[in-house]
């Protein structure tokens, strides 16, 4: 006898499938639930979707011994759970370990990103080559080899990012900038990607596209950008909601950033600005307007349960949820400061925005104290994360706001709340070039603990033609000697400046970043006649 009543709800929301109701299916939350205010819990991915993305071709029956299992575990216990910073942990700690179980590609990649990890906790200077551990090179050149037979388009996708994170190992710009174009390539000519792809794949390449323009030497090296899937929501249901708004506008602010430097310091200093880049600021500005008023919403309700690194933190719920509003209220301010500097060639308007970069720096100092306190419990610190974390934010202030007592807070900062190694950004070389640049800027010589060893010639905000426009760093790592005939490892690093007859020129100095203790005895001026890459190299003085 067939069975009466209402059929089993199939499809739907969490919400009206436990409730047992229909459902309108309303995206991102349904109407059943919203309007009679009942929290909609979203949709669970397909069960199909999954199945086709975790059906193993054959299963692994391991690649190698003890070395190799080690490595697993390895990653497994520490690598993969630090390796997101403030972002979710999910694709690390979940779905890469879930691949590494029945794909080889993915278990090699994971053995060399494990190796190398392993290394740059314990070693120093950061970097070091993938020749010099033979069990990376082993891995990655095996995984290499898997790639090119592998069909999957989603796949090829996951072992991309591996690739880039063991780049990023190694501190090579170039290969990391080629792996990123090349995955974001195919998620731009994907006919359909899967959902499991588009959850937890493309979030990561929206963030990734940004290293490139900070770190390419042109336009052929930046990679497009990864849009949003759905438009602005009516307002932010979880944290992962405000992350991928923020994303979006934090990268499309670097990108404006970078297109805008021609317009700033280049050839077209004094042309139009084309109307296109022009729109495209002013949706940023409406953009950051939106996101602020829907995340102040979302903040009362946000609990340190449902923050997506709370399962992995062993310094608290709490502690966690002021890292990621942090780490969001961050990317606002400075994404607004850097969208409307975009085309401005004028150094003096940065000083229009002391107040926000008050703001970031209050922020920053009250989750430093919390730092210090909380660093005791720490059981482990990492050396090394493949998210961008606080030091580009921290740089950024210290480097563009003229306030002298803020940006030497910033200084400080960076060697507080900064990691060693934030995918290609070092926090040595990054506090070297703040460093420096403050120097240069006020007029006065900083000594080992970052403060002012005498009166600074210009205390107050310095005039234009002391401001430093652009700081450009060779990625090689070179051995100098001091004036004391001690060697030191360090960087070229070019400093872009404008005459008084409004030209722009530069100079070259070496500084040791092998040790913020190094700092006070690397600056080397050279004549700037050795060619540097950079994306400025073609500029022309006048």
């Amino acid at each position: 006898m067939a069975r009466k009543g209402v059929s089993k709800v199939r499809t739907g929301c969490v919400t009206c499938k436990t409730r047992k109701i229909k459902c309108d299916e309303g995206k991102p939350h349904c109407n059943r639930c919203t309007s009679t205010g009942r929290k909609c819990d979203g949709y669970a991915v397909p069960k199909s979707d999954w199945s086709l993305c975790r059906r193993p071709r054959h299963l692994s029956r391991g690649v190698g011994g003890a070395a190799e299992s080690r490595a697993l575990q390895f990653f497994c216990e520490i690598a993969g759970p630090f390796l997101p910073g403030a972002s979710d942990p999910y694709f690390w700690t979940q779905l890469v370990m879930q691949f590494s179980n029945f794909e080889p590609v993915v278990q090699h990649s994971v053995i060399a990103i494990s190796a190398l990890y392993e290394q740059c906790q314990t070693e120093t200077p950061p970097g070091t080559g993938i020749r010099d551990n033979t069990l990376a090179l082993r891995h990655y050149n095996t995984a290499i080899t898997e790639l090119k037979a592998t069909q999957n388009p989603s796949l090829v996708l996951l072992v991309c990012i591996l690739f880039i994170c063991i780049e990023f190992l190694q501190s090579n710009r170039e290969a990391a900038i080629r792996h990123c174009k090349h995955g974001i390539a195919i998620l731009e000519n994907s006919v359909s990607t899967p959902d499991w792809a588009k959850e937890h794949l493309k979030p990561v390449f929206r963030r990734l596209s940004i290293f490139a323009y900070f770190f390419g030497s042109g336009d052929a090296e930046f990679p497009g950008l990864v849009p949003l899937d759905d438009p602005v929501p009516a307002s932010f249901s979880n944290f992962s909601d405000a992350r991928a708004m923020m994303d979006d506008i934090f990268s499309r602010a670097v990108r404006l950033t970078r297109y805008g430097e021609p317009y700033r310091l280049g050839h077209l200093r004094y042309a139009d600005v084309p109307i296109g880049l022009l729109e495209e600021q002013e949706k940023l500005c409406y953009r950051l307007d939106q996101w602020q008023i829907l995340f102040a919403n979302l903040d009362g309700r946000l609990t340190s349960q449902n923050m997506p690194t709370a399962q992995r933190s062993d310094l608290g719920g709490e502690f966690v949820k002021s890292l990621l509003r942090l780490d969001l209220s961050i990317c606002c301010e400075i994404s607004r400061i850097l969208s409307n500097m975009a085309f401005s060639g004028d150094e003096i308007s940065y000083d229009a925005y002391l107040c926000n970069f008050r703001r970031v720096i209050e922020q920053f100092a009250h989750f430093g104290a919390i730092t210090l306190d909380k660093a005791r419990t720490a059981k482990r610190c990492p050396k090394f994360i493949f998210e961008t974390g606080f030091t580009p934010m921290l740089f950024c202030v210290a480097t563009k706001c003229r306030d002298l007592s803020i940006r030497l807070t910033a200084l400080s900062l960076m060697k507080l709340l900064g990691v060693c190694r934030e995918n290609l950004w070092e926090a040595d070389t990054a506090y070297a070039v703040a460093r420096r640049v403050i120097e240069i800027e006020h007029a006065v010589i900083l000594n080992e603990l970052g403060q002012p060893l005498g009166p600074p010639l210009y205390p107050g905000l310095p005039p234009d033609k002391m401001r430093v426009r652009k700081a450009w760093t060779e990625s090689e790592e070179l051995i100098q000697s001091n004036k004391f005939r001690q060697e030191m490892s360090g960087k070229f690093v070019r400093f872009y400046m404008r005459t008084p007859e409004n030209t722009i020129y530069h100079h070259t100095e070496f500084l040791a970043t092998g040790g913020i203790d190094q700092a006070s005895e690397s600056r080397s001026p050279l004549n700037g006649t050795r060619r540097l890459s950079g994306t400025l190299e073609s500029f022309v003085r006048g």
